[in-house]
């Protein structure tokens, strides 16, 4: 990011401004030569969706047997949202991957971005294989984390156990780079994420789901809903006509959500999946996946909230 006329922008030119911050003897104890690829057009990570997650795997997928690890750079806003994605399209992915950002931009007072890089260059080149995200000296699962600090420079933090997400995914759920690209410039799954908040108005809330691929419910406590008898009859019309995917996940960080409470039976009817323990951004990131999937005829509509559940 640099100083633009209304605020932080995205910069060019990154690795010119990198490269004389980085020591070459600590390079070299660290058995490491870099090369850089700076997409373009350079995006705010806020504006970051679906599209770009399948272009950056294709990328990946491309050169994976060019280097030995790869570190993304990418703001902080989106980050959780990538690297789940970026988990779950290259399952088939053997080189590490390692995510990292910074609050504050390289060359700022107090900036964490040199610190944040070096950390995840020291990760990369130990690491066999896997999707990680490495801020304030933390490497953290790419299916568990969240930011949680929007100021200080430890703003990420794993919230529940990584999931085995490779262990639970189709045999043949993996898309080729060629894929990918079609994806990146055609599908864009319209999906809603719902926090489910007490003075919702249940007969406006029910006109407004027509449509939709896929709904993430976040649910009160365990899982927990007030009472919308006419959002949950919608929402059961839906799934029954259009196949419509619903998953629910907690509004607290911690816990994930069950089954224990009369609060949440219509949910259930409604062929809502319990998600678990499972982040609203690895949700995500993980349906639309699978719907990517599902428009290739992979797997099917009615194995998707099966895979989308990773139990």
């Amino acid at each position: 990011m640099l100083p633009g006329e209304n605020g932080l922008e995205p910069g060019s030119h990154f690795a010119s401004r990198l490269l004389p911050l980085l020591d070459e003897s600590w390079l070299k104890k660290l058995h490491c030569e870099l090369s850089f690829c700076e997409l373009s057009p350079l995006l705010d990570s806020s504006a970051m969706n679906a599209s770009h997650w399948f272009s950056l795997a294709a990328q990946l997928l491309d050169e994976q047997n060019q280097y030995d690890s790869f570190i993304l750079l990418q703001g902080t806003d989106t980050l959780a949202w990538t690297a789940g994605a970026l988990d779950c399209l290259l399952t088939h992915f053997s080189p590490p991957l390692v995510l990292t950002a910074s609050q504050l931009p390289l060359g700022s007072p107090n900036s964490d971005a040199l610190a944040n890089i070096q950390f995840a260059l020291e990760q990369a080149v130990q690491l066999e294989t896997g999707c990680f995200i490495a801020f304030a000296k933390q490497l953290l699962p790419a299916q568990a984390t969240r930011k949680f600090d929007s100021q200080n420079l430890d703003a990420f933090t794993a919230v529940n156990q990584p999931l085995a997400s490779k262990h639970f995914w189709p045999a043949n759920g993996y898309l080729t780079a060629k894929q990918l690209r079609q994806l990146a410039g055609s599908f864009q799954p319209k999906l809603l994420r719902l926090p489910l908040i007490p003075s919702l108005n249940d007969a406006w809330l029910a006109q407004q789901l027509d449509g939709l691929d896929g709904l993430i419910l976040e649910g009160l406590g365990s899982g927990n809903s007030p009472c919308l008898p006419l959002t949950f009859k919608r929402l059961t019309e839906l799934h029954l006509t259009q196949g419509l995917v619903i998953g629910l996940t907690s509004q607290c960080w911690q816990g994930g959500v069950n089954q224990n409470y009369a609060a949440s039976a219509d949910l259930y009817q409604a062929g809502v999946v319990a998600l678990g323990k499972m982040t609203p951004e690895y949700a995500e990131a993980r349906l639309v996946c699978l719907l990517a999937l599902n428009h290739f005829n992979i797997i099917s509509a009615a194995d998707l909230p099966l895979y989308w559940l990773n139990d």
